[in-house]
């Protein structure tokens, strides 16, 4: 009887490893240990850098995909345009965010948007001031503890003129793909309402949409503000069946006024900047709203937009313990002889009335206070960065005035006097011998001495969806109607200049789509 009874949990042992199944085990001691994921710890540390993300399955695939099949580092992308100041959640909440993704085996690209400073005007249009405050940033994140051994900060005015005709493709498939109605959806990303937006502005949304694509990101990592334009991203991928990018929103630190659901540079009393002195933290933090119950009063209308989580105390004292001070790791609050390891126990301590509005913000000064410091320190002791921020410093001063210089599309060779400009049939199907004709008879309508240029915009139809867009049959569609016009005018086409529009573009991208920009 034994033997067959240890013949019979022999053959069940094996059923089971067959079959896939495991029967009950009676001692709970004896059961086997569950098995730890090995990407569970990096998830939970880059999940906890957004309020919000689209979507958690995806970013387990990004963070298992790139350790196991493609033994790479993760890549997340932030972008910032170099003007103004930086203030404490750009600074130090930053830092925080950036250093969670890289420990988790992530390489962050900042895009060091100085281009786009100079399209809209930043410093006075002077593209070496933009890149000067680049610099500044950089250092301030090196002073706040960043580690940058695993950041990369790409500047889009080389890598756009080095990649002119990878990143303008990109750019244009993504406008052509876009409603007008959907892309206008991303307005607050530039801070107006849908009906002051300018044409210049709506591209920007697409613009930005291409830095994703460009910079090769599997997460995009930007704040809640920057929401609808990284969907914007997604809704295209999903249009061209291309694999989509994380999308990881981070919270919006609250202006430190009633009602500001943000922070504003241009209100140097609603936040916290990375070179404000000791007495300035104090005089903000002191007066800063701090209520203890909700209260009705007019908020800004950008509240919904900037909140994932809704929070109907909107207590700005309570959003810097949570995301500035318990952002740090480890972090331990002490308040009236006791210490909070938790932000939950320390924001309920003040809601009871056990910490007092005074201690709270007593405990904020001390603590903003020691994060700024090495900040302080960096910038009064480094030449470097010393002579960045008395150079930012003086330019404050000088309110240089936005250029607006329209930079003509530069022809090689150059031209030599006045020109006389037809633009070509856009692409069809079919060379017709009309559009060959007309295109002649327009040529020789050119006025005496001047230089008669022919414009083929395969760019422009491409961006229009010309015959499905395709490279091939716009250049085809063109190389035949060139073919045709020689038959017909041979001596006309011999004195006409052929010029291909991408050809100019991409001869002169920067100043071409400066000027687009500032001209509309």
């Amino acid at each position: 009887m034994v033997r067959l009874v240890g013949i019979a949990v022999a053959m069940d042992r094996l059923l089971a490893q067959i079959c896939g199944r495991r029967r009950p085990v009676a001692d709970a001691a004896a059961a086997p240990k569950s098995r730890v994921d090995p990407d569970q710890w990096r998830f939970d540390l880059v999940r906890s850098v957004g309020e919000e993300c689209q979507a958690e399955r995806e970013l387990w695939g990004v963070l298992r995909r790139t350790r196991k099949f493609f033994k790479r580092d993760f890549i997340c992308y932030d972008g910032f345009e170099p003007s103004g100041r930086m203030h404490i959640a750009q600074g130090v909440f930053k830092a925080v965010n950036v250093n969670k993704c890289t420990s988790a085996g992530g390489v962050f690209i900042f895009w060091v948007a100085d281009w786009f400073a100079l399209m809209n005007d930043k410093m006075g249009g002077d593209l070496e001031k933009i890149k000067t405050v680049g610099q500044y940033f950089i250092e301030v994140w090196k002073a706040t503890g960043m580690d940058m051994s695993k950041v990369e900060f790409r500047w889009s005015s080389d890598d756009i003129n080095n990649n002119a005709s990878e990143y303008w493709g990109q750019s244009l498939d993504i406008a052509r793909k876009t409603t007008l109605a959907r892309v206008k959806k991303c307005c607050q990303i530039m801070g107006r309402s849908e009906e002051k937006l300018t044409a210049a502005q709506i591209m920007y949304p697409v613009m930005q949409a291409t830095d994703i694509f460009f910079l090769k990101a599997d997460i995009c990592q930007l704040g809640v503000d920057q929401r609808k334009v990284n969907m914007l991203a997604r809704d295209y991928c999903d249009i061209v069946g291309r694999r989509k990018p994380v999308v990881l929103s981070h919270h919006m630190l609250y202006g430190l006024a009633q009602g500001q659901a943000k922070m504003s540079k241009s209100n140097p009393d609603s936040a916290i900047f990375m070179e404000d002195t000791p007495e300035d933290v104090e005089r903000k933090i002191r007066k800063a709203y701090c209520p203890r119950v909700p209260e009705a009063a007019a908020r800004s209308s950008d509240v919904e937009a900037m909140q994932l989580v809704q929070d109907e105390l909107m207590n700005p004292c309570l959003d810097y313990l949570q995301h500035i001070l318990f952002g740090q790791p480890d972090y331990t609050f002490s308040a009236n002889g006791k210490a909070y390891t938790r932000y939950e126990d320390a924001k309920a301590a003040f809601l009871s009335g056990e910490i007092s509005e005074t201690t709270l913000k007593d405990r904020l000064i001390e603590e903003i206070n020691k994060l700024l410091d090495p900040v302080r320190a960096h910038f009064a002791s480094d030449p470097f960065a010393k002579d960045l921020l008395t150079k930012i410093t003086e330019w404050k001063k000088d309110s240089a005035a936005a250029s607006t210089t329209v930079t003509k599309l530069a022809l090689r060779p150059p031209l030599l006097g006045d020109a006389f400009v037809i633009f070509a049939p856009l692409p069809q199907d079919f060379v017709r011998l009309e559009a060959v004709l007309g295109t002649v008879a327009r040529l020789r309508a050119a006025p005496e001495g001047a230089e008669r240029i022919l414009w083929l915009e395969d760019w422009t139809a491409a961006a229009l969806d010309h015959v499905g867009a395709d490279e091939g049959r716009i250049r085809g569609y063109y190389e035949l109607l060139l073919h045709g016009l020689r038959g017909v005018a041979p001596e006309l086409m011999e004195s006409t200049r052929v010029c291909w529009q991408g050809e100019a573009i991409l001869a002169g991208p920067s100043e071409y789509w400066i000027s687009v920009q500032r001209t509309n």
